[in-house]
């Protein structure tokens, strides 16, 4: 061997093994990719039917590449190599997502051979209803001439019954005797130190909030005679925030107007506390006060002032097989489930100016289309209008392709109404802010540099009632929560731990018989929360992740409903409803 490949050799060697000590010995390995927004594989449990079917090593090659020193960094290195070289990125576990291009058609329309098989499939299903409907028909047959027959009636003799005798019972008059009292002897109270408040704390020492929205702070004491104390509690200024008790504890806090107060409780005379409350305004760009121009990119994407947008096409073969879709889960599920459909919008819906609206379709008019295309069986939810309506708020990250909480909650509104629930206030809910600054999946869309500096809020709005979730995870490990909010994660994923295959929420308090199943992209993660305010058992299947048939599995689980939960992008798209068929066990 020359003396040149043994250096080379010997420089990779020394390479390799300080990479490999490095990823083995990271002290803060990761759990979350930012970038992908998605959770990482986990060490696998070790078990002897893991070991023997091979599944423990793979979990161990899945942890290792998943947990690689920088992978994010790799990840998107390789991302702009492919993209220098003309090769178009798919997010892969991500959304399939629609990139358009403008003027509103995909980029190759519809998919032929999805349409292929989508149209094979139904008209094998409409053959078989029809063979059905033809071997069950009732043969013609001529009524049989029958005579009356003579029916006497029963000659029945009363009963003969006697009255019963009652006779009053005599009582006599118990006697009483007065009891006799002496006059108690009453020494004089002994009078007992007077209670001091030691310490008093808050449970928040800074509150944000938005306009509309609220939250719950706690006060805790200790006491010189290890007894509770009474306090009192003030705002310092009233149209900023406003303070009422909660029935269970603590002082609920609402965000009035844009500014800053302080939260004042105070135990008696002797100790107090603070709470700094900052509420602020979060809108969608100002669409009508600037200049900004349009830039629509060669994936059909636009940016608009500080922010990224997607529109929405209309196709109306694609329409036609998400109706059918859903019109077959009727039929399958039968009449005791409701199938619903919520289609959300995307962001391109906020957008008010005219120059930029003559460039995109219409989404109220592609919801209509849709809506008419739908089965009577199915109940499909004018998510459209009271999202319009609330257009000015922040309903759309300006970095991400999601919309945010508050955009689902109004789309959760639309559904409680649609099926006679009454929705619950935003006020009524647990409210945090998961992350200030965050960055979405659009400059992985994109790959503009502009948009590296774009940045979104997370907002999370949590029910206050008890629940259990379960998650089993892509990798088929189960993970257990007590909310379906997760604050530990700063992105998207904070929604029930993100895109799973199978998850169950469990909410004791609400009704154990009234079970709903939803399908969903990753639009439906920020929706499933509200639901915990009806629903005692929400089972949520992402059909992207999982082959198990949900027919089979759910048929004799007792649900009341089902709901179908995709951006407009996804529900027009062949992919979607066959993903859902198969789901179903129709290939």
């Amino acid at each position: 061997m020359k003396r040149i490949d043994k250096i080379t050799l010997t420089i990779l060697a020394v390479l390799f093994g300080i990479v490999t000590l490095a990823n083995a010995l990271q002290p803060n390995r990761p759990t979350e990719s930012v970038l992908e927004q998605r959770t990482l594989a986990k060490i696998p449990a070790f078990s002897l039917t893991a070991l023997a079917d091979g599944s423990y090593f793979s979990g161990w090659s899945a942890f290792i590449s998943d947990t690689f020193i920088s992978r994010d960094t790799l990840v998107d290195l390789a991302k702009e190599m492919d993209m220098l070289m003309g090769i178009p990125y798919d997010m892969g576990g991500e959304e399939q997502f629609v990139l358009l291009q403008t003027g509103g058609q995909g980029q190759n329309g519809p998919d032929a051979a999805d349409e292929d098989l989508l149209a094979n499939a139904f008209a094998e299903l409409n053959k078989n209803t029809e063979t059905e409907s033809t071997e069950t028909e009732p043969a013609e047959t001529e009524p049989e001439e029958t005579e009356p027959a003579e029916t006497e009636p029963e000659e029945t003799e009363p009963a003969e019954t006697e009255p019963e005798e009652t006779k009053p019972v005599e009582t006599e008059p118990e006697e009483t005797e007065p009891e006799e009292t002496e006059p108690e002897e009453t020494e004089p109270a002994e009078t007992e130190p007077k209670q001091v408040v030691k310490t008093l704390t808050l449970s928040r020492e800074t509150l944000r909030l938005t306009i509309g929205s609220g939250s719950v702070v706690y006060a805790s004491v200790q006491t010189s005679d290890g007894k509770g104390a009474s306090v009192s509690w003030s705002i310092s200024d009233k149209k900023v925030a406003s303070i009422a008790a909660n029935p269970g504890g603590g002082i609920d806090v609402k965000g009035v107007a844009e500014g800053e107060c302080i939260l004042t409780c105070r135990a008696g005379n002797q100790v107090k506390a603070e709470c700094k409350v900052i509420v602020t305004t979060i809108t969608s760009v100002n669409q009508n006060t600037d200049n900004a121009m349009a830039d629509f990119l060669t994936n059909g994407m636009f940016i608009y002032g500080d922010g990224v947008y997607t529109p929405a096409y209309y196709a109306e073969s694609s329409a036609k097989y998400y109706a059918q879709t859903m019109a077959y889960y009727k039929s399958l599920f039968g009449k005791d489930v409701r199938v619903n459909v919520v289609m959300t919008p995307v962001s391109s819906m906020v957008i008010d100016s005219p120059e930029v609206k003559n460039r995109i379709s219409d989404q109220g008019e592609i919801q209509d289309k849709v809506a008419a295309l739908m089965d009577d069986s199915v109940n499909f939810v004018d998510v459209y209008s009271e999202m319009y309506a609330h257009r000015d708020e922040y309903l759309f990250f300006r970095s991400d392709h999601h919309w945010t909480a508050r955009g689902a909650y109004y789309a959760y509104r639309a559904f409680a109404e649609s099926v006679g629930l009454t929705p619950a206030e935003l006020k009524d809910f647990d409210y945090s802010v998961l992350n200030e600054n965050y960055h979405g999946t659009m400059y992985t869309f994109t790959k503009d540099s502009r948009v590296k500096n774009f940045t979104d809020t997370i907002e999370a709005w949590a029910t206050k009632k008890p629940l259990t979730m379960t998650v089993t995870t892509s990798h088929g490990a189960t993970n257990v929560y007590t909310d379906c909010v997760l604050s530990g994660y700063a992105n998207y994923i904070s929604f029930i731990a993100g895109d799973n295959p199978y998850t169950v929420i469990n909410v004791p308090e609400n009704p154990q018989d009234k079970n709903i199943l939803v399908l969903k992209d990753s639009f439906g993660n920020a929706f499933v929360p509200y639901l915990c305010e009806h629903y005692g058992n929400i089972i949520v299947v992402d059909v992207r992740y999982t082959d198990m048939n949900v027919y089979e599995h759910l048929k004799d689980y007792g649900l009341t409903d089902i709901v179908f939960v995709n951006n407009v992008q996804a529900a027009l798209s062949t992919a979607w409803p066959k993903m859902y068929l198969k789901a179903v066990g129709v290939e």
